[in-house]
């Protein structure tokens, strides 16, 4: 990785029944990367093993070319770990908030600050605990991000938000990338969250990674609705990447070029053919056995 990131390296954690892992992925700086997966998937263990908050059962975690474990870790100063409510002070007022982790960053950028404060619209003199879950949101991106921030994790910062605020956190996070070449992980249950901010696409299936490739990767597929059944041409086709069954019948997910056979049992059917989202492919991994 010639210009730094994270590397993941067959990172594992065992909770008694549930293991997350092994995951192994790298990422490069400038990069982002969408993880998507059910309630339970091992999404949030995932990023808390990432920002070096928990102990890995095996496995490793680098960034750039340093390994990031508990508890101390000297590039801690460039991670930023947000998790789906920040932990806020409620007592004190945006403004308190702001100055007390300002003192806490040696990195800290108040210009950033102001004009993130500026972006989010958020009133200094406001009390934290007057904030709405949108609102909280938002601060907690400007504390993460009003520092020489390298790598920032997310973790569905933009549930439970309003579509006005989750707009300006996805522009916020886009510009984040492009222009300051920062390397962000988000977590969502929103996959135009993951479709309009990320590089890359990561699913988790019951702690396992199903799936790992780049958004060009998922917008080259093709979804095709069956209103009936599979014909036969296509029913053990190594190229469906998932299928699964809705109320306008299967869908299947596949790159577009199929064979004449394929694409006359196609017609003969009535499919129906549109190009896939992230949505598509997360929904063909999770039906899957």
């Amino acid at each position: 990785m010639g210009n730094g990131g994270l590397v993941v390296a067959g990172l594992e954690k065992n909770y008694g029944e549930f293991t997350l892992g092994p995951v192994s992925f790298e990422l490069t700086r400038g990069r982002a990367m969408g993880l998507l997966g059910s309630n339970g998937a091992g999404k949030s263990t995932l990023l808390a093993g990432v920002a070096g908050q928990l102990t890995l059962s095996r496995g490793s975690v680098a960034w750039n070319a340093e390994g990031i474990a508990r508890p101390a870790w000297r590039h801690r100063e460039y991670v930023s770990y947000v998790r789906d409510v920040p932990v806020l002070y409620s007592e004190l007022t945006v403004g308190q908030t702001v100055a007390f982790v300002s003192r806490l960053r040696p990195t800290w950028r108040q210009d950033r600050a102001n004009e993130l404060l500026d972006v989010f619209r958020l009133d200094l003199r406001k009390p934290v605990n007057a904030l709405s879950r949108g609102m909280k949101a938002k601060l907690g991106l400007l504390l993460a991000a009003s520092h020489d921030v390298q790598l920032l994790l997310l973790d569905e910062v933009t549930a439970g938000v309003d579509p006005d605020t989750r707009d300006d956190i996805q522009r916020f996070l886009r510009g984040l990338v492009v222009n300051h070449g920062v390397t962000v992980i988000v977590s969502s249950h929103i996959f135009e969250d993951v479709e309009q901010v990320t590089d890359d696409v990561l699913i988790l299936r019951r702690g396992a990674p199903v799936f790992a490739g780049t958004l060009t990767q998922v917008q080259d597929l093709v979804t095709v609705t069956l209103p009936d059944h599979v014909p036969p041409a296509l029913r053990l086709s190594p190229l469906i990447v998932g299928s699964w069954a809705g109320p306008d019948g299967t869908t299947l997910v596949m790159p577009p070029a199929l064979s004449a056979e394929q694409e006359e049992s196609l017609r003969a059917a009535g499919a129906v053919r549109r190009p896939a989202s992230v949505r598509d492919l997360y929904f063909a991994y999770r039906e899957r056995s």
